[in-house]
């Protein structure tokens, strides 16, 4: 073969892959500039985490489409206040509020912890469907401990007089269920609400109760954390070494109260004392490192406290896959 023909040859191989080339790149063009409605929905609001041997995974029951969430969760704010946290911390002036629970294997038991609002406003439910989408069902729960018996931790418990978890046990301290029944009997409402979730349970002797800081087995305790309600509680969980602790209503916004340890949330049944408490374990929490599992922080609700010097952030745990499970 001469060398005009090779080149020829060459030529036209050339032209060729450039005409690929730029027909590849119309054909992305064309893509990159076709019309698409929008979707406008989510993954299912579930997230798995490994604590030592055991499985939590974080199921959201609902985020509050308030208007003004800072003005519902912290009335006694000033107007100054309100508007340097909403300005310091970027503050949403929509769904700055979740409710989540936590569901534990431990592999011969299934956990959860609260059980979400079902019924306390049109926003809370979510909880049946991802845990369904988790790969779980409600009838699978053998345990559901209560931080505390207001209406968006507990309303997910029944339904006309129906268990939702028909083949669990309810975990309180006592004095939780107690401070409602008084008042439901004199015909306070929302008592009336509180007693009657948990009636089916009670009727079939699946209610139980604790007092204050319990062990129930190996690895899994309460923490009595009274302040919020009288009978609010923590739960832990520890296995090989790693600790993850729930804190209820403890923290209900990340954002205010970690920039603002004082603020009080509504309906605190002793406010001093829970500042106090916040002040106490903030620091523990920073120190030791642990988990946590909160019920009203950004979801998944799973993260660490960090001390800046007597200043506390919010630290989220990081995405991450969960490699399956190995054989040999």
């Amino acid at each position: 073969m001469n060398n005009k023909v090779s080149k020829a040859l060459r030529f036209g191989r050339n032209i060729v892959c450039a005409l690929g080339v730029l027909s590849s790149a119309i054909g992305v063009m064309d893509v990159a500039h076709a019309e698409a409605p929008l979707v406008r929905t989510q993954a299912p609001a579930f997230y798995r985490t490994i604590v030592g041997k055991w499985e939590v995974t974080a199921l959201l029951d609902e985020n509050s489409p308030w208007p003004e969430s800072l003005e519902v969760l912290f009335p006694d704010l000033s107007k100054e206040q309100k508007q340097a946290l909403r300005a310091k911390t970027h503050l949403q002036p929509q769904n700055d509020f979740s409710t989540i629970a936590y569901l534990i294997n431990t592999g011969t038991k299934l956990i959860l912890i609260d059980a979400g609002g079902r019924g306390s406003a049109p926003t809370y439910g979510r909880l049946f469907n991802n845990m369904k989408a988790a790969g779980y069902r409600p009838e699978q729960v053998d345990d559901i401990y209560i931080t505390h018996m207001h209406g968006d931790h507990i309303g997910g418990l029944s339904e006309n007089g129906v268990r939702s978890f028909p083949n669990a046990f309810v975990h309180a301290d006592y004095r939780e269920l107690a401070q409602w029944e008084k008042p439901g009997e004199k015909g306070n409402g929302g008592a009336k609400t509180v007693v009657a979730l948990l009636k089916p349970y009670i009727d079939a002797k699946k209610y139980q109760t604790f007092d204050g800081d319990t062990e129930f087995f190996s690895g899994f305790r309460a923490i009595a954390s009274h302040g919020h309600t009288e009978g609010h509680s923590f739960y832990v969980i520890e296995s090989e070494g790693q600790k993850m602790v729930f804190w209820g209503d403890f923290v209900v916004n990340d954002k205010v109260q970690f920039e603002l340890l004082d603020a009080i949330p509504p309906g605190e049944a002793d406010p001093a004392k829970g500042i106090a408490l916040r002040k106490h374990l903030f620091a523990e929490a920073a120190q030791q490192a642990y988990l946590i599992g909160g019920a009203h922080f950004s979801f998944p609700g799973i993260g660490r406290v960090r001390d800046l010097g007597g200043k506390y952030i919010w630290v989220p745990i990081d995405y991450a896959a969960i490699p399956a499970a190995t054989t040999k």
